[in-house]
Order: C-alpha cells, then sequence, then structure tokens
C-alpha cells in the first residue's frame, strides 16, 4: 500500500468517525429534547395547560383529553387528597367557558425533597397575566428510560361562588343557577351559594344582568388544588327603581281616595280639633323618592320623606268661623320588603 493511499484511508476514516460522532451526538440531542419536551415534569405540565389552550369551544374534545391526563381526574378521594370540597358542581367543567389562553412558559420546575416537583407555569387569560404551581410526581417509565408523570395533585380549583340578592350568575355566555348544584338552599333565600369545579390556570369573570338587577364583573383566579371565593353582587338598575316607585306611587295615589283624616293602611293623615263639614280630600303634593338598599332577605328602602296635600272645610268650636283649610302634610314612608317574584312582578310591602 503506498503513502498515498494509506492517507487517504485516513482521512476517509477520520471524516465518517465525525460523521458518525456528529450523528450520535444529534441523537442525544434529540433524545434529550424529546425527554425535556414529552418526558419531563414542565413538559408534562405544559401538554396539560396547552391542551386547554387549544380548546375548542364547538368540541368538548379538548377538555376530554386534559381530564383524561394522568391525576387530572376530579374524583372524590383526589379532591379530598387535596383537601377540597368532593359535593362540587362540574358545570362550568366545560370548553366554551374557558377563557383565552396564550404565552404559555415554565417559569420553574422544582424537585421537592418527596420526589415530587413543583411546576410553575405563567401564561396569558384573555390577555390578564396568570400564574399557576402544579404539583406532578413520576408514575413510571418507558422502557425504564423515559419517566412518566401524573398530577399528585388536582390541577383544578373549586370556586365558592355566591350570588348576593340574585339567583344566578353568568360566566361567558352561560347562566348558572347555584340552586341546581345546591339545592337544599331555601326557596326564599335572597342570596345563593354553590361550589364549581374550574380548570386552572385561568381568570374568569362572573357577573349577573337582568331587567331589574345588575353586577359588576367579579374575577375569580383558578389555582390548581385551591378554593377561591367570589361573590356576585346584584344591585337594583333603574328599571327596578323605577318599577318600584311606579307602585309606590299608585299605593299613595290610593290612600288619597280615601276621604278621611286619616286613610286607613297609609302613611299620611292628620288630627283636627275642629268640626269638620263635608268631606276631606286628598292629593299627591310629592311622592317619596324611591332608594332600594339590600336587606338581610329582600330589598328595603329607609324612610323617605314626601307631601300630601290635604283639602277640608272646617267650623271652629271656639267661635263658630268656617274657613277653608289646605295645607301640605309631610309624611315619611319606608319599605320592609321588595322581593322580585319568579315571573319578575313585585310584591312590596310598605312600612310606616
Amino acid at each position: 500500500m503506498t503513502g498515498d493511499e494509506s492517507g487517504h484511508r485516513t482521512r476517509a476514516l477520520i471524516l465518517w468517525s465525525g460523521i458518525g460522532l456528529l450523528l450520535v451526538l444529534a441523537l442525544l440531542a434529540a433524545f434529550a429534547a424529546v425527554q425535556r419536551t414529552y418526558y419531563s415534569a414542565s413538559g408534562f405540565v405544559t401538554g396539560y395547560v396547552q391542551t386547554l389552550a387549544a380548546h375548542d369551544v364547538a368540541s368538548a374534545h379538548d377538555v376530554a383529553s386534559a381530564l383524561a391526563m394522568p391525576g387530572a381526574a376530579p374524583t372524590s378521594a383526589a379532591l379530598k387528597h387535596a383537601g377540597l370540597p368532593t359535593d362540587v358542581s362540574h358545570e362550568l367543567l366545560r370548553a366554551d367557558l374557558l377563557p383565552r389562553i396564550s404565552d404559555i412558559a415554565v417559569v420553574s420546575d422544582r424537585a421537592l425533597p418527596s420526589g415530587e416537583h413543583s411546576v410553575t407555569v405563567r401564561a396569558k387569560s384573555d390577555g390578564h397575566a396568570v400564574t399557576a404551581t402544579f404539583t406532578v410526581e413520576q408514575s413510571g417509565s418507558v422502557l425504564g428510560v423515559l419517566p412518566l408523570w401524573r398530577f399528585a395533585t388536582t390541577p383544578l380549583t373549586v370556586a365558592h361562588v355566591t350570588v348576593a340578592h340574585a339567583q344566578d350568575f353568568t360566566i361567558a355566555s352561560h347562566t348558572v343557577s347555584p340552586r341546581a348544584s345546591a339545592p337544599d338552599q331555601p326557596a326564599t333565600a335572597f342570596s345563593v351559594a354553590a361550589d364549581y369545579l374550574m380548570f386552572a390556570p385561568g381568570r374568569y369573570e362572573l357577573g349577573h344582568t337582568s331587567k331589574y338587577l345588575d353586577a359588576a364583573p367579579a374575577a375569580v383566579l383558578a389555582k390548581p388544588a385551591s378554593t377561591v371565593e367570589t361573590t356576585v353582587d346584584a344591585q337594583p338598575t333603574a328599571a327596578f327603581t323605577a318599577a318600584v316607585q311606579k307602585q309606590l306611587n299608585a299605593f299613595l295615589d290610593q290612600c288619597a281616595t280615601q276621604q278621611v283624616l286619616q286613610p286607613a293602611g297609609c302613611p299620611f293623615g292628620v288630627e283636627i280639633d275642629d268640626r269638620v263639614q263635608g268631606l276631606p280630600t286628598w292629593t299627591m303634593a310629592t311622592y317619596p323618592a324611591v332608594h332600594l338598599t339590600a336587606g338581610q332577605t329582600a330589598w328595603t328602602m329607609d324612610q323617605a320623606v314626601g307631601v300630601a296635600h290635604l283639602s277640608v272645610t272646617v267650623q271652629s268650636l271656639f267661635d263658630g268661623t268656617v274657613s277653608q283649610r289646605e295645607s301640605d302634610e309631610r309624611f315619611a314612608v319606608s319599605l320592609t320588603s321588595v322581593v322580585i317574584r319568579t315571573d319578575g312582578s313585585l310584591d312590596i310591602v310598605v312600612g310606616q
């Protein structure tokens, strides 16, 4: 073998050895990438959140896929293990109620002394920054090399929702009645409440809108394996106040039809020491302005002042002279209970 042939073979061997080494390094890098992406604790959690982010409102497939991931199913045992209530509604675990999740990134993946991993994820929920920390544990491996993972504690949140002064709340385009999830609440309850499972991470807005009531948006920041409380505080609309005002005015107008000095069951009246000739007549001069506030069991109104005008002929017991009395009589009236019936009508109890 000549020197040229030997050198050529040596160069070829070095070249192929280099190519082989590069292939091995590429395979190792690919293996490491696959392990980080699919077989690491952070990869497992990222996959879960990405599944929620990919939800299709026309299908529950992605929601089902998320709940099918190991340890994600909200079983009674899983909820109890996390210290959460087990008698909780699944009604809000719907694709069409999920916020739009984007910009998903793992903030940290911390190994715990127990062998579990605490993985914190940052994302945006309908444009709002949210974070969530999930606890996962290894559940096995593939070929003894690639680890498999499961949620050590539930990735779901329990939201305790109280609807103050109303009977339902809205989330996205869905109307929810807490009575359906907690039917033991009294039929006459002024406020209702129930527990609901929700996906995390996420920022949800709850509210209430109806003819007579409206609530400012109440935000729920869903955190894994935790209970969050929120109150939807329904307040009277202008239409509600106007409807109560109309009924109160009608009540007072009816009182004014009674041609007596002290109309029965009414908040105004007078006593006259002189002799009354003929029938007194009342007209309303100023109606009390309605201002509703929430009481313990119904809407109420503190005392408000009105003015009723009295027209009556009187004869003096002192000297017998006859005169026409025209007087504005101030009075106070309150509403001890204003209830919105199920048919939308109002049940009003007038106080003195």
